[in-house]
């Protein structure tokens, strides 16, 4: 009887122990957690989120554009209110943005939405 009340007792230690890793985080807020380099799922090459608000995106993975021939290749980010990563790409007096939802801000994963497409980012 002992034994099995014993057993009993184990057995929510048990689960409790399983559930708390160390490698668990908490993300600090997205505007400081997007800063480093990011794969971009399902791509390959990775994007650098600087922390002075430039992106570093020299395979275009996430912005890009070309307006009478010329590139826009000067890119940067910001975190604006409500969950959104706006992302620039300009040249000289050309501007092109793109908005994306902010679905899922994760230590090591980010998820975006733009309308019907998801972007996942894991933090390299």
């Amino acid at each position: 009887m002992a034994s099995r009340f014993g057993l009993i007792l184990l057995i929510p230690v048990l689960l409790l122990a399983t559930s708390c890793r160390k490698d668990d985080c908490e993300a600090p807020p997205i505007g400081e957690n997007i800063v480093g380099t990011w794969k971009v799922d399902g791509q390959s090459g990775s994007v650098v989120f600087q922390e002075d608000g430039t992106l570093l995106d020299p395979n275009d993975l996430l912005i890009d554009g070309e307006v009478d021939g010329m590139i826009l290749d000067e890119k940067s980010w910001m975190i604006i209110p409500g969950d959104y990563l706006l992302l620039s790409a300009t040249n000289q007096s050309t501007l092109l943005e793109s908005e994306f939802f902010i679905a899922r801000n994760d230590c090591n994963r980010i998820s975006l939405e733009l309308f019907f497409l998801t972007v996942d980012l894991k933090r390299k």
